[in-house]
């Protein structure tokens, strides 16, 4: 017994060797796996806190700049519209004025199913693009409200309160009302030949008023120009017909705004043209695409491009459509505004603030926030309107 039992030892041995062999091996993989886990962990806590770390340092960067405003959700933030010294936020139930904080100021119920807002001056109109109802505000309040008898199409506001309408009211190709700042009725238009009317703006001293309009009559497309007269005196007088333009371009021609008291800037996608004085003449060479044109005081400007996915410019133009400078911007263009011969231009991740008189890039301000409206604030600042929220910053 006493031998058979040696004879088992060294194989009992063997046994417990491989087996504590194989616990060994595995121990090691375990340990290895474990330490290969820790090291992705680390890497995946210093991305996460880097990626979190940039998210709040360009929230903190635009705060710390910032002298006013508050935060806000995306959905939110599509509704807001710097309005003198706040905000007018513009939803399907409820206009309400409110503070750069964010304070409600005043409110108004309505019924929109998809407002539009315009403003010019101290007052703003908001009316419903799928509807009839339009409405007046200044910064005391509500300045008039009333139900039009057609499909509103466009809107055109000046700085005193006189505003146009397009209207759709089924009998013809369209309408264009006109109204004073109290809602009584001064002309109202119909274009039974000429086409139908597109978009609409006022001369800087009110005295004519310019309606784009395309006929689809013949075989191809035909932009138009009509002119209205606005009499100063509008208790005796009414608004007329004064002039009709064609730029001789088949491209549809629905932006405007005018360079100077008698003389307008209409464009379309690869055309614009300026019109007035009984002369019609395109700018050359053309401009492959174009995205918006704007007024300034002494002429107008046109941001384009050389084609899809390109890099946008903003080319400069005096009353008479003679262009002054050129000005490369980035790749999009988000939203603008305008006061005097300056204008914001809110650009990829920045706000340009541009001396259009002089051709000169005046700021750059960085923003790392998507832009959704820039605006001039009072006598120095901008108020800037992103996904996250409001800014009222110096630059």
């Amino acid at each position: 017994m006493h031998h058979k039992g040696k004879d088992n030892m060294p194989a009992k041995t063997e046994q417990e060797r491989a087996a504590k062999g194989g616990i060994g091996h595995s121990t090691a993989l375990l340990v290895l796996l474990c330490v290969l886990l820790i090291a992705v962990s680390v890497v995946l806590v210093f991305m996460l806190k880097n990626h979190n770390d940039a998210k709040r340092g360009a929230s903190e960067q635009l705060r710390l700049s910032a002298i006013a405003g508050f935060d806000c959700e995306y959905t939110e933030a599509q509704q807001l519209y710097p309005f003198m010294n706040g905000l007018l936020k513009v939803t399907n139930n409820r206009i309400t004025y409110m503070s750069i904080s964010g304070n409600e100021i005043y409110g108004v119920d309505v019924e929109m199913s998809s407002p539009i807002c315009k403003i010019a001056g101290g007052y703003a109109m908001v009316a419903d693009s799928d509807g009839f109802f339009c409405a007046m505000f200044s910064e005391e309040g509500l300045v008039f409200n009333k139900h039009l008898t057609g499909k509103i199409g466009n809107i055109a506001l000046t700085p005193s309160g006189l505003s146009a309408v397009i209207i759709d009211e089924g009998k013809s190709f369209g309408d264009v009302y006109i109204m004073e700042k109290d809602a009584s009725f001064l002309a109202q238009w119909t274009s039974n030949e000429s086409g139908y009317p597109l978009s609409l703006a006022f001369s800087p001293d009110e005295s004519l008023l310019s309606v784009s309009l395309v006929d689809t009559d013949g075989s191809q497309m035909v932009p138009h120009i009509k002119q209205f007269t606005i009499p100063k005196d509008r208790t005796t007088q009414r608004p007329s017909e004064y002039a009709f333009y064609s730029p001789l371009v088949s491209d549809i021609m629905p932006l405007v705004a005018y360079g100077s008291n008698s003389t307008l800037a209409v464009a379309g996608i690869q055309a614009v043209a300026v019109v007035g004085n009984g002369e019609c003449k395109l700018i050359e060479p053309a401009m492959a695409c174009v995205n918006t044109v704007f007024a300034y005081d002494g002429g107008f400007a046109v941001v384009y491009a050389d084609g899809l996915d390109q890099p946008v410019r903003l080319a400069v133009f005096s009353a008479n459509g003679i262009k002054k400078t050129e000005i490369e911007l980035g790749n999009q263009l988000l939203n603008y505004d305008v006061s005097g011969s300056e204008a914001l231009l809110a650009v990829d991740e920045k706000v340009m603030r541009i001396d259009l008189a002089n051709g000169k890039v005046q700021s750059t301000t960085p923003v790392d926030e998507t832009v959704i409206r820039v605006a001039f604030f009072g006598k120095k600042n901008i108020c800037i309107v992103t996904a996250v929220g409001v800014r009222e910053l110096t630059v």
